[in-house]
């Protein structure tokens, strides 16, 4: 079977193509056909760009012929979430859909024309619905979740936070479809090996710097190799880790040669891999993370957004332990429009006894304030969920493969 056969045959069945058959008039003896012609079942008779020799073969294709056609789709929009969601549970079910769709792309498997880029954006859909849910709950998971390994975990923390300064910004929907994928699989070609650089005791060796200096390049190429054609998020996937000042990679680029788009996408990648835990140390503290931010601001991260960026987080972002000044252990589940005075619940008391149920509280009212955040010494495990009052209990297949592409079905 020809490869233009099956390309033909993969278009009709991601529905972004239909059959339509050939009218009277379509062709001209002598000139050189518009497109592919195939017949009802996409077998192909006609390679596009093929002269018509003789009325007859005209009227035999006029008869038998078919040429496939795109259909224009609309656009995809954030999923509206009705009544009471986990969204951890949602979460970390996206985060179970990421790691399957990225061992495909890593195995070098290529996606029907269009597929993989539909199946992005249905992805990035229900993360923007749980995001436009509660945010906080999101930017809780953001800095609570401990269930995924770094390339999985990693990249659902930056287009948690992208999502959230895009929609500052008001952002059209079709741009933060393309930024959000990016946000995605910028690392991809690190996924691989993150594991083992965590790990890492020595120095890095050159052909690791290599691959560190040149993965973003890596990335675009094996998204593109998948089926990946957005020029777009091909480009930001690129930029993700290139600097103002020139001081980043993999070329080197300064100022406005750098998208708004890919500065905005390394304020989350920065962020995002200093407050997560890594093999060889553990998160570094919020104060020191934000500070390393601002003070970078106007050379290596753009000035305004690197400030939207803090605003929007918060001196005290939803997920972050925090010691009261009742010495109460506590842990933020909300901003409010005081940056000092966030919505906590506080979880053990002062006597080191864990209250029954996480005690929420608003610090607005004065009574109490926050007297420091904790590091990972004073941290004790407990469900996310239960810290907002959310029901944790969750399903174990939350997948419906009823409603996933036949393409995708061995991957979930």
């Amino acid at each position: 079977m020809s490869s233009l056969i099956v390309s033909l045959r993969n278009k009709m069945l991601t529905k972004d193509f239909e059959l339509l058959k050939i009218a009277s008039g379509d062709l001209v003896v002598g000139q050189p056909t518009p497109w592919s012609i195939c017949d009802s079942k996409g077998s192909l008779l006609v390679e596009k760009g093929s002269p018509i020799d003789s009325e007859d073969f005209k009227r035999l294709l006029e008869q038998v012929g078919y040429f496939a056609k795109q259909i224009n789709q609309a656009l995809v929009q954030p999923v509206r979430l009705k009544g009471k969601v986990n969204p951890f549970a949602e979460f970390d079910d996206l985060c179970v859909q990421l790691e399957a769709i990225f061992k495909r792309i890593e195995a070098g498997q290529h996606f029907p024309t269009g597929l993989l880029i539909k199946r992005f954006h249905r992805f990035i859909a229900s993360l923007q619905g749980l995001v436009h849910y509660d945010a906080d709950a999101l930017l809780g998971a953001v800095h609570l979740t401990e269930s995924f390994e770094y390339p999985i975990q990693h990249p659902m923390q930056i287009a948690v936070l992208t999502e959230l300064i895009l929609a500052r910004l008001k952002v059209d929907q079709e741009t933060r479809l393309s930024v959000l994928g990016a946000a995605l699989t910028c690392n991809l070609a690190m996924n691989p090996f993150q594991k083992r650089l965590d790990q890492q005791k020595g120095p890095l060796l050159p052909a690791q710097k290599d691959l560190i200096n040149r993965h973003p390049l890596i990335s675009a190429e094996m998204l593109r190799v998948a089926g990946v054609d957005d020029e777009l998020w091909l480009e930001l996937v690129t930029q993700h880790h290139e600097k103002l000042d020139g001081s980043g990679y993999p070329l080197g680029l300064k100022g406005n040669a750098i998208r708004r788009e890919a500065r905005i996408l390394a304020l989350g990648d920065v962020y995002s891999a200093m407050v997560t835990p890594r093999g060889y140390r553990g998160p570094l503290k919020l104060k020191d993370s934000l500070k390393d931010l601002f003070q970078q601001r106007g050379r290596a991260f753009d000035g305004k957004l690197t400030e939207l960026f803090i605003m929007e987080l918060g001196l005290y972002p939803p997920g972050i332990y925090v010691r009261l000044s009742n010495d109460d252990l506590a842990v933020v589940i909300g901003r409010t429009d005081h940056p000092k005075s966030p919505m906590v619940a506080s979880i053990r008391r002062s006597d080191g006894y864990m209250y029954p149920s996480p005690r929420k509280r608003d610090l607005r009212e004065g009574e109490i304030e926050v007297r420091y955040v904790c590091d990972a010494t004073e941290k004790v495990k407990i469900n996310p969920a239960t810290l907002w009052g959310i029901d944790a209990l969750r399903v174990e297949q939350r997948t419906d493969l009823s409603s996933v592409d036949p393409f995708m079905r061995g991957l979930i």
